[in-house]
């Protein structure tokens, strides 16, 4: 593709150099260089990609694009933001697929990987072709892919943007991380409807603050970035939404007035219950979905499929037969005692997975949980306090301890416990499973928690194979899959 046209679009940019170079692939890191490249220098938190520079030229870059002033031997562009440009550039190079596509995001900190697989399955079971862009993975058509990052960077989600095109898929769902708003990702990219689910903490190593953190996604919906907006209007944030955001807008909730709404949730062992207001048409739900925050979940789902043109008869159907998603939630049975892995990661995933986990037995609750290396020190305390006042026993064991040291990350969650749980310690995750299992008596439910349906453990930089489910099916002989 000529110069010229990967660059249409940009505004304010400044060309030194032949304009009508061929440029052949895109890259923004000096290791994916190759001839006839463009290279984009972005600037993380570690590493400036304007020291790469000479690096990208001389392994065949034909042009830069920067924001500060360097010295090249080749074609450069300055721009005022390399993030903003690179978004843009990928979506040309790719034929600006995005714009062919009817595309529905999801903005939270929990049940975003959730919400964006129900609402594939509805958009599917109502007889559109729909694609699903997520941290579980990224699929289209008969085609999976395992998922690196929650939102893909450009040069990768506009690829794949470009397949779901090439094969005549209709809609895309995607999740969309604080990280990718924060970074520019989606520039360029505007979604017909946007989903926010809630927040709580979560990434303060990356945003500093709380604060911080939830201006970073309420920036996100303006009529900029997105056209409609499906609000939760029982999470702060999301009423704060509702009354700054300046697009159109639909409210679901359980606790406040909203557009759309579900009343009398009852679970069974085999499925839960509950009615659906659904911009005023009434839905009897039956599902395998279970939990409170399963509810949210739904419903924000349900109203996008009826948005989109979705039947109520294919919504209920579809619900009655949804698999839940992987590692969310996900309930077995052996000998008594029931077991739940779920990915719940943060102070306030934990503490719904605790309250939903009571709900299914009148036994003991039994928490086997971690907290990640190299990401957020402050929510360890009060996840280990939560965990402790809410559950009989916890067994405090390891999650992705990366390049720090599994026992110190256990004392930041041990040092946090004021509640009256029995405390073990296993840092081995499965022998923690096994510990459970051994522990658990008739009656007991056994929650899993941080991992879901992750297939490793990320530590001193090399990613371990590993598998909650796969050690649960060990050690309890449950037929999982």
């Amino acid at each position: 593709m000529k110069l010229e046209k990967l660059l249409a679009g940009l505004d304010n940019l400044q060309i030194f150099g032949d304009k009508n170079i061929e440029i052949t692939s895109i890259a923004f890191d000096s290791g994916q260089v190759k001839n006839g490249s463009i290279f984009f220098c972005l600037k993380g938190s570690k590493l400036d990609g304007h020291n790469f520079a000479d690096i990208a030229i001389s392994k065949g870059a034909v042009a830069v694009v920067c924001s500060q002033d360097i010295y090249s031997s080749v074609t450069t562009i300055k721009v005022k933001d390399t993030r903003q440009a690179l978004s843009i550039a990928s979506s040309n190079f790719y034929g600006n697929p995005c714009k062919k596509l009817k595309i529905i995001g999801v903005v939270g900190t929990n049940g975003k990987s959730s919400t964006a697989y129900i609402i594939q399955q509805l958009l599917i079971g109502g007889g559109y072709k729909c694609g699903l862009v997520g941290t579980m993975y990224c699929e289209w058509g008969d085609r999976r892919v395992s998922s690196a990052l929650t939102t893909p960077d450009p040069t990768t989600l506009h690829s794949m943007f470009k397949e779901m095109v090439d094969c005549g898929i209709e809609y895309v769902v995607m999740e969309i991380s604080a990280h990718a708003i924060y970074l520019n990702k989606l520039f360029g990219v505007v979604p017909d409807i946007c989903v926010f689910t809630n927040l709580s903490q979560d990434h303060l190593d990356y945003f500093g603050t709380l604060s911080n953190y939830k201006q970073v996604k309420k920036s996100y919906f303006c009529s900029q970035n997105i056209k409609m907006a499906i609000i939760n209007i029982d999470d702060e944030c999301g009423r704060e939404i509702l009354s700054e955001c300046d697009i159109p807008t639909i409210t679901y909730g359980l606790d406040n007035p909203a557009d759309s709404f579900a009343i009398d949730y009852t679970a069974g062992q085999k499925e839960c219950r509950y009615v659906l207001n659904l911009l005023d048409s009434v839905l009897i739900i039956s599902t395998k979905l279970y939990g409170k925050f399963n509810v949210y979940n739904a419903l924000a789902s349900c109203v996008v499929a009826k948005v989109v043109g979705v039947s109520d008869q294919s919504i209920t159907d579809t619900m009655r037969s949804l698999i839940p998603p992987a590692g969310r939630f996900n309930v077995f049975h052996s000998k008594g005692v029931s077991y739940v892995i779920d990915f719940a990661h943060t102070p306030d995933g934990l503490y719904n997975l605790l309250k939903e986990g009571k709900s299914l037995t009148l036994g003991r609750v039994i928490a086997v949980f971690g907290c990640g290396g190299d990401r957020d020190v402050s929510k360890r305390p009060i996840m280990g306090k939560i965990a402790s006042e809410m559950a009989d026993i916890v067994i405090v064991t390891s999650d992705n301890p990366r390049t720090e040291n599994r026992k110190a990350i256990a004392t930041d969650i041990i040092g946090g416990m004021t509640g009256k749980a029995k405390l073990y310690v296993e840092l081995d995750r499965g022998k923690a499973i096994a510990l459970a299992k051994e522990i658990a008596a008739e009656g007991d439910v056994v929650l899993i928690a941080g991992k879901g349906s992750e297939n490793y453990i990320d530590e001193n930089n090399t990613k371990k194979p590993y598998s909650d489910m796969t050690q649960l099916m060990k050690v309890t002989k449950i037929a999982i899959g």
